[in-house]
């Protein structure tokens, strides 16, 4: 619990934001641990590949922005680049 008072959870400080810290999340047995709730990587597809199996399953939830926000946003920037 890094911030006493603030939050309830915990947290397993493991990198999943890349495929070696996919590969070391596999080697450490992070799902098979039961320490996690929920892993947040952008790379989901190498991580079911490596992380999941038939006892251990996930859930994937994505979010995105709506196309004429992101479309809107891409015409300002592009505007001043």
């Amino acid at each position: 619990q890094p911030w006493a008072g603030v939050s309830p959870a915990s947290y397993v400080n493991v990198d999943v934001t890349s495929k070696s810290g996919i590969k070391r999340a596999k080697k450490l047995g992070l799902v098979q641990s039961g320490l996690v709730n929920m892993i947040i990587t952008s790379d989901v597809a190498n991580a079911v590949e490596n992380l999941f199996d038939s006892r251990h399953k996930g859930r994937v939830l994505a979010l995105f922005r709506h196309p004429i926000d992101r479309l809107a946003s891409k015409f300002f920037y592009l505007r001043e680049a």
